[in-house]
């Protein structure tokens, strides 16, 4: 007669011990445990890290995302504008009273980044409360048929009994692009106005609006006399051709008569929904175009007390000028419209 060895229950099968699938429960409510664990762990980790975030003003953006931000925020305004009654738009865009709390008081940020509040005001006029409040109840209509939550705003309190406030509500409501929309009395001078807030952005300089298109000497691969940039946001940058000019006085240096003199034209036209303030982001490359000298003072649209802004719709061209001994069969020159956009690489071909 054979005798058999015994064999070993295999776990999770019928002749398992009772024991066993006991531990199993364990070891599965041991796991789940620490799963829960972890989790709770990485939440208390993101926690802290959009504490600091926030404590540090915020997510840091690009600023090609400012600037989109700040062009929504101007048109949420305008479409207001566009839904009241005829005349009662009595004054152009300015800048909010803004939040203290968004201030950078330090400019710039030793990473590159800073922040600004995005905050514009309209004022309003408005001969009764009757005409104030049939607009009121025509936006608040508006609103709530997009789906937006409108809020009631108290007037402004009475701070001098001999000077009462007008008993004029006002609403406010957020848009699809996070912009706070109110119409409302004045907290300074009591009278209506129609305010677009596109909250406090704290963006990277560096990282600026790109280009949807480039041609010709914009594209950066071989010499041609002009070419374009069209950046996503509407702005289009047109340079060239490089043109022979004859110098004056004021244009060159002393010493600097027997050099040749050039001019490269450059224009700015602005299809975007906001402004664009133009910066020194134009010049050659150090050591790129040899025995050139780019002279001080061009553009001279840059150099002055309040350098030049190109308003929505609008255009404006200006003069890069530099001298050569001898001059390049091109020239490479780099140029960004503003702070706000992406600098680019040209190489223009010279007379």
């Amino acid at each position: 007669m054979d005798t058999q060895t015994p064999q070993e229950p295999v776990p999770g099968t019928a002749d398992t011990p009772a024991g066993s699938t006991v531990s199993r429960k364990v070891l599965v409510r041991r796991w789940l445990t620490a799963v829960a664990a972890a989790g709770a762990v990485g939440w208390a980790c993101c926690a802290v890290s959009d504490f600091f975030e926030e404590l540090g003003g915020g997510p840091v953006r690009s600023a090609a995302h400012f600037r989109g931000q700040d062009i929504n925020t101007r048109e949420a305004g305008r479409k207001v504008l566009g839904q009241l009654r005829p005349g009662m738009w009595v004054s152009e865009i300015r800048e909010g009273h803004g939040g203290t709390s968004c201030v950078d008081d330090f400019g710039r940020y030793q990473d590159g980044v800073t922040r600004k509040q995005l905050d514009y005001e309209w004022s309003l006029d408005y001969s009764s409360k009757a005409d104030y409040s049939a607009d009121l109840a025509k936006l608040r209509s508006a609103w709530e048929e997009r789906g937006w939550k409108v809020h009631d705003t108290p007037p402004p309190e009475t701070l001098n009994p001999d000077k009462p406030v007008p008993d004029w509500p006002g609403i406010r409501t957020t848009d699809d692009h996070g912009v706070t929309i109110a119409v409302r009395l004045d907290w300074f001078t009591y009278k209506p106005v129609l305010s677009a807030d596109g909250g406090c952005i704290r963006y990277d300089s560096d990282d600026g609006v790109p280009a949807r298109k480039r041609t010709g000497a914009a594209t950066g691969k071989r010499p041609a006399p002009g070419g374009t940039i069209t950046y996503k946001d509407g702005v289009q940058v047109t340079i060239g051709p490089v043109q022979r000019i004859t110098s004056t006085p004021e244009m060159t240096e002393a010493g600097a008569s027997a050099a040749h003199t050039y001019r490269i034209p450059i224009t700015v036209t602005n299809r975007s929904g906001a402004p664009v303030k133009l910066g020194l982001g134009a010049g050659g490359y150090a050591g790129a175009n040899r025995g050139v000298t780019w002279l001080p003072g061009y553009p001279k649209e840059l150099f002055q007390s309040s350098p030049a802004t190109v308003p929505e719709g609008g255009s404006l061209q200006m003069d890069e000028v530099f001298t050569a001994r001898t001059l390049p069969e091109s020239l490479r020159m780099s140029y960004q419209p503003s702070d706000l956009h992406a600098a680019y690489v040209w190489r223009l071909s010279t007379p």
